[in-house]
Formats: C-alpha cells, structure tokens, sequence
C-alpha cells in the first residue's frame, strides 16, 4: 500500500528536508506541498490524502479550525514545528496525530511516521 501525503509549510527549506524524507521511505507519495491548509481541505474531506505533515505557524499566524480539522478528519497528522508541544494548547496529539520539533531528523521523522501508519 502506498501512503499519499501532503506537507502544509511556509518555509521553503523545511518543504525541501521533509520532502526528501519522504522520499527515502517507501509507500510513501508526495501529492501536495503548500503553503495553505485550504489546498489540502478538500483532499482531506475526499480522503484522498492519509497523511498531513503540518506547521502549525504559516507566515507568522497560527493555523486557524486546526484543532476542529485534527478531530474531525480519518486522515492522520503530524504537527511539524519549531513551537514545543506545551505551547501547542488543546491540539488533540497522540494516537493518529503526532509531534515532531523542529529541527527534524530523518530516524525521528521515520520513527513518527512510522507509528502513525504503523508501517511497522
């Protein structure tokens, strides 16, 4: 089986790192890197993605209805970000949706993946 992803992020570098990681992993499909969650709301409702690697901060806002799209969504998400978790509020993390710090390394990013797809 292969995994369909997307990578919400404003900072080209970032798209570029986790991008690569992607693509060292197998099943794993890049379909979309954006810069806006609404690009990929409609894969999301259609579940055409599986899963979401996400900054929570986009040019300097916080992403906004995330903690609503995080409940109410089959689609798994990992929240990439320089924010530590506790300043993260009521996000529900943990089982399908993840934590990842930034900087990011590839056994981390693998790891987190890994757990949630259980690809293992």
């Amino acid at each position: 089986m292969t995994y369909r992803c997307a990578i919400v992020d404003d900072e080209p570098l970032a798209v570029e790192l986790l991008s690569s990681y992607l693509n060292r992993m197998d099943h794993m499909e890049l379909v979309i890197a954006t810069d806006k969650l609404q690009d990929v709301s409609e894969l999301i409702r259609s579940r055409e993605i599986d899963l979401i690697l996400l900054d929570v901060n986009i040019y300097g806002r916080q992403t906004t209805g995330l903690s609503q799209l995080l409940k109410n969504t089959d689609c798994s998400f990992i929240v990439v970000t320089a924010y530590p978790l506790a300043s993260l509020g009521d996000l529900p993390l943990g089982g399908r949706h993840g934590y990842l710090p930034k900087p990011v390394s590839f056994s981390k990013f693998r790891d987190q993946v890994t757990k949630m797809l259980k690809l293992a």
